[in-house]
């Protein structure tokens, strides 16, 4: 009886797992929580913000954003310097997302610059924006206009 469980179930176990495995591997990319923080009309600049969740194997690059709502977008970084005590923020060709990792965008850290935005968004504005990766994906993603709640 125990050959017959070995002979049997032991290979049907291993298969499973491999199978289980070669599922993780082959994870998702996703795109989630993307949001432009509201400005004041006439601004030259606003912050867009979102979640890069790579569930794949293999690193991924963001190297460009753009929409016909804006003239320009960039990816930069803010961080405290501590020389000064003040935000310092740095203009970023590229953005990398490990495999298996998840980067947000959000205030105080990356976030994409929109620049001279070609109209004035009020919130529960949509603007589509599409973003380059450095293997060739495309994505068009949806951004929603909100508030930014203070961080007081």
């Amino acid at each position: 009886m125990i050959m017959i469980i070995k002979r049997f179930f032991l290979p049907l176990y291993v298969l499973s797992c491999i199978f289980m495995l070669l599922g993780c591997a082959n994870g998702k990319f996703e795109i989630s929580d993307a949001w432009i923080a509201e400005a004041p009309p006439n601004v030259a600049a606003q912050a867009g913000y979102l979640t890069l969740k790579n569930g794949t194997a293999k690193p991924m690059s963001l190297i460009g954003v753009t929409s016909d709502a804006f003239k320009n977008i960039q990816i930069h970084y803010s961080q405290h310097d501590e020389a000064t005590g003040m935000m310092k923020m740095s203009h970023k060709k590229q953005v990398d997302i490990p495999a298996h990792k998840t980067l947000q965008f959000g205030p105080g850290g990356y976030h994409l610059m929109l620049m001279k935005p070609k109209s004035v968004l009020k919130e529960g504005d949509q603007v589509v924006m599409n973003l380059t990766f450095a293997d060739g994906a495309k994505y068009s993603v949806s951004f929603v206009v909100r508030r930014e709640k203070p961080a007081f």
